[in-house]
């Protein structure tokens, strides 16, 4: 995790508030805001229906491992 970690504030510190990677093979493009105000924009941008694909590991770690804990519920991110 620390490794994504410093990818991250090395995106930051060297591109700025918005950073935006595409063209990762068999990915989507990633987008990455660091600033409050721009995430705010970014959501409000969305239309009425946007699309938040959930994080494979996050489903599987709702649906499986802590099955016990979350059981049907979506919880915050819905998966």
């Amino acid at each position: 995790m620390a490794d994504l970690a410093k990818c991250s504030a090395q995106f930051y510190e060297q591109y700025g508030n918005i950073v935006k990677l595409s063209g990762l093979v068999g990915r989507p493009d990633l987008l990455f805001v660091y600033d409050a105000d721009e995430i705010e924009k970014t959501y409000r941008s969305e239309g009425p229906t946007p699309f938040r694909p959930s994080m494979p590991c996050l489903v599987y770690y709702k649906s499986v491992v802590r099955k016990d804990f979350f059981g049907d519920l979506p919880g915050v991110v819905g998966v």
